[in-house]
């Protein structure tokens, strides 16, 4: 399963994921807005699953001492590139986020962890990304954890093709959160989709307390091909629009990826 994942980010261009069109951009947008409370005083930020550094990056920019950590060796060596082409500097190391011993016990002001639980479909391999992000925190650093939700994914394979829409493979979603359908790709059949429930309760269970929970996407991704040609200036007003209700509840679920921002117990 991992040499299924590893190839498909080998081969992806997730550079360009977050930028490429509206309904990715608001992703990006939507988290850098909801972290400015807590980044604003941050000096050290660890990034687990930091991909090619789109985030870590933007915070090196900002003044911060950054440490990002990816797996895929690919991804890595674009980092580094990226790194050197914007003239920043930051700590890049090749590894999983279940083993960041290489950070020490209480050094980082933020950890972000925007992907890795994706892809981690083992609960005790979700447990101890959440764990390492405890241990490198300071005393009430923060944490933020993104997913995607299994409920928006149901309605995701329906666009797909109605032959996923079956009581196996919709029970299988539901129940455990995978997709194992060869009818599917390599993205949907290693991934893990989550509840937002069960993030929460992750992140409580760790040691943590729930400072926001929000919808990143809200329900844009259900209307793609609108929000896509929208001019800049009004993708701004629906980006302003969006900020003021993606902490609704209610929206929760429905959106693509979810954001959890949690703080460590002093």
């Amino acid at each position: 399963m991992q040499e299924e994942y590893m190839d498909y980010y080998a081969n992806f261009d997730e550079e360009q994921r977050l930028v490429c069109q509206n309904i990715t951009r608001i992703e990006f947008d939507t988290t850098i807005n909801q972290l400015e409370l807590f980044t604003h005083s941050a000096e050290t930020l660890t990034e687990f699953g930091a991909a090619t550094g789109r985030y870590s990056i933007f915070y090196a920019q900002k003044g911060l001492d950054v440490t990002a950590v990816e797996l895929v060796p690919e991804l890595v060596a674009q980092l580094k590139q990226n790194a050197v082409d914007q003239n920043v500097e930051l700590n890049v190391y090749e590894a999983n986020a279940t083993d960041v011993s290489f950070v020490p016990n209480s050094s980082q002001d933020m950890v972000l962890i925007l992907g890795p639980l994706y892809h981690i479909q083992e609960e005790s391999e979700r447990q101890a990304v959440i764990r390492e992000a405890h241990r490198i925190l300071k005393p009430n650093g923060v944490v933020a954890v993104a997913y995607i939700s299994r409920f928006f994914v149901a309605g995701l394979l329906a666009k797909m093709s109605s032959t996923l829409i079956s009581p196996l493979i919709l029970n299988e979603l539901n129940e455990t959160g995978l997709v194992t359908s060869k009818e599917v790709d390599a993205f949907f059949r290693t991934g893990y989709f989550a509840k937002p429930s069960e993030i929460e309760n992750l992140t409580k269970s760790e040691g943590f307390r729930i400072e926001k929970h929000v919808a990143t996407d809200g329900f844009g991704r259900y209307i793609g091909s609108e929000i896509n040609s929208l001019s800049e200036q009004q993708y701004q007003a629906w980006l302003q629009h969006h900020l003021l209700v993606c902490s609704e509840p209610s929206l929760l679920g429905s959106s693509n990826h979810g954001l959890v921002i949690a703080r460590k117990y002093s």
